[in-house]
């Protein structure tokens, strides 16, 4: 389908904004498992509850602009996933492990402010920005959320990840 106007252009983008959240649902408690440190186990955790509210909040806003909920398939969160899943493989358990995470946690985070800001400024435009209201407090808790990862890795973290990578090149 070729997108003519803003609507249609909110719809999609909402479309894959849901699939993102849907994928990224799966995939933290994955991330939960493969981390060591409790702090980010229980970030994605808090991580995978939220995707699955936000994936709620999208629906909602379909409903609210008067469309049917449909799904696009999100090659971007294929990537994000596939990429965590390599990292996961690749590393041992511990703080590199961790420290990898968390740079997927952020880019994650950061997708979400990038396609939530989108959609509002989408609705903006067409006058309908109470249908995407909610989807305001997914982006203020995707800002949020990137903040507690890049805190997280700055207070222990790398450093860890750092004192790890050392002593196995003495």
């Amino acid at each position: 389908m070729k997108i003519q106007s803003v609507q249609q252009l909110l719809t999609t983008a909402m479309t894959y904004v849901l699939d993102f959240e849907e994928k990224i649902a799966e995939a933290a408690p994955k991330m939960a498992d493969a981390a060591s440190d409790a702090d980010l186990k229980d970030l994605f955790s808090k991580t995978a509850t939220k995707s699955k509210d936000y994936a709620t909040t999208v629906e909602q806003a379909f409903q609210k602009l008067g469309e049917q909920v449909h799904r696009e398939d999100n090659h971007i969160a294929n990537a994000m996933v596939r990429e965590v899943e390599e990292m996961i493989k690749n590393t041992d358990s511990g703080p590199i492990r961790d420290a990898a995470l968390i740079v997927a946690a952020n880019q994650q985070q950061l997708f979400r402010v990038a396609s939530y800001g989108s959609l509002d400024g989408y609705a903006k435009a067409i006058g309908k920005q109470d249908a995407v209201r909610e989807t305001n407090q997914s982006l203020e808790d995707s800002k949020t959320g990137d903040k507690k990862f890049t805190e997280l890795a700055e207070s222990k973290i790398n450093k860890q990840a750092a004192e790890a990578g050392e002593a196995v090149a003495a």
